[in-house]
This record gives C-alpha cells, sequence and structure tokens, in this order.
C-alpha cells in the first residue's frame, strides 16, 4: 500500500520527492503519536518521560534508536529505488535469517528440523526468484546487442 501511494502522489504532485513523503509519513507519525500519548492526563507519554528523566542513559539510548531507524529507512529507500524491491526483500530476509542462526548459537536453543525446512524453503524460493530475473536480463541483454 505504501509503495501505491508513493506512486500516485509522485504522478498527481511530481515536484514531490521521495524524502518529501518519508518526512510527511513520519512527521504525521509522530503527531499521531503525540497526540495519542500526551492527549490526556493518564496517557503513557508521561510515565515514558518520568522515566526518562529518572534513567536519562535510556533517553539517550532511544535517541539513538530513532537515529538509526531513521537512517536505515533511507538505506531501505535507496536499496528499493537504485536496485528494486527484490533485492530489498532478499537482504531484508538475509538479514533475518543470520540474526536468527546467530541468536539460536548464542543462545544454545538450535533450530528443529520444520525451522531448518522453512528457512531453506525461503531461502528457495529467494533464490528462484533472483535466478529468474538474472535470466531475464540476459535476454534483454541479447536482444539489445542483436
Amino acid at each position: 500500500m505504501y509503495l501505491n501511494d508513493m506512486i500516485f502522489t509522485f504522478h498527481r504532485y511530481p515536484q514531490t520527492t521521495a524524502w518529501g513523503i518519508m518526512l510527511g509519513m513520519n512527521l504525521w507519525g509522530t503527531i499521531y503519536n503525540l497526540i495519542y500519548m500526551f492527549g490526556w492526563p493518564h496517557g503513557s507519554g508521561y510515565e515514558a518521560v518520568q522515566f526518562c528523566k529518572q534513567h536519562p542513559e535510556a533517553a539517550w539510548d532511544i535517541f539513538l534508536y530513532c537515529l538509526c531507524g531513521a537512517v536505515g529507512q533511507n538505506f531501505i529507500f535507496l536499496t528499493i529505488s537504485r536496485f528494486g524491491s527484490l533485492a530489498n526483500t532478499t537482504i531484508t530476509t538475509t538479514r533475518k535469517f543470520v540474526s536468527i542462526v546467530v541468536s539460536s548459537l548464542l543462545s544454545g536453543n538450535p533450530l528443529s528440523t520444520k525451522q531448518w525446512g522453512c528457512v531453506i524453503m525461503v531461502f528457495s524460493g529467494l533464490s528462484y526468484q533472483i535466478y529468474l530475473k538474472w535470466r531475464k536480463m540476459q535476454r534483454q541483454q541479447k536482444k539489445r546487442k542483436a
């Protein structure tokens, strides 16, 4: 849905940049969250502020987390715009897989046979899609040369 909204917006407002759209979405998300957290006397935002006052190191960690999210959002956008959504899906899935395997190894909880089967199915599907895209690119290059 998000990508369709971006495409619609680009056609309707061609001067709009992708970063402008991301800024607008994040700004509205922030406004909605602020209203939700601080919009009534017993909102959870007041507790969060009190906690950060008592534990300033937590406020710094929250800031760094938000900063990493913002930088990550830009990398995701750049990956999709330059290499396509398949590359982004492959990168994201690989990152998640490595995270699961490392977590499993470090915690001493090995993956079951069914879990390994699921991992193989996911990467087989991704590998097949990559192969199909590569084959399509090879055909297009042959047509250009001919």
